[in-house]
């Protein structure tokens, strides 16, 4: 899979879900471009089921997610880890612990 984001990647990140391993960091939808693999992609929804989470259905990998937010903007939440060219010892670290949600 292949997107272009243009925003700042290296503030707002979080870890969520330790046994995942990604890390997020929200973006406005128009921030984000899909360029290449979305043929692939599976949507899975979870508990109130107002976010999209989309994943590679060839590695598993989750990319990114899509929701509406309070307010009704679209926003998009990206897994840094699936961008080329980010320096993840760069990044500062909002730690979340995902089991407790």
């Amino acid at each position: 899979m292949r997107f272009d984001v243009t925003a700042d990647l290296s503030r707002s990140s979080r870890a969520i879900r330790v046994e995942r391993g990604a890390l997020w960091v929200s973006v406005p939808l128009e921030s984000f471009a899909r360029r290449a693999g979305t043929e692939a992609l599976v949507d899975c929804q979870f508990n109130k089921r107002v976010s999209h989470h989309l994943f590679c259905g060839q590695c598993g990998v989750g990319s990114f997610t899509q929701r509406i937010a309070p307010g009704g903007k679209e926003m998009g939440a990206i897994n840094v880890r699936c961008v080329d060219g980010v320096d993840l010892s760069a990044l500062t670290l909002t730690l979340v612990d995902g089991k407790k949600w």
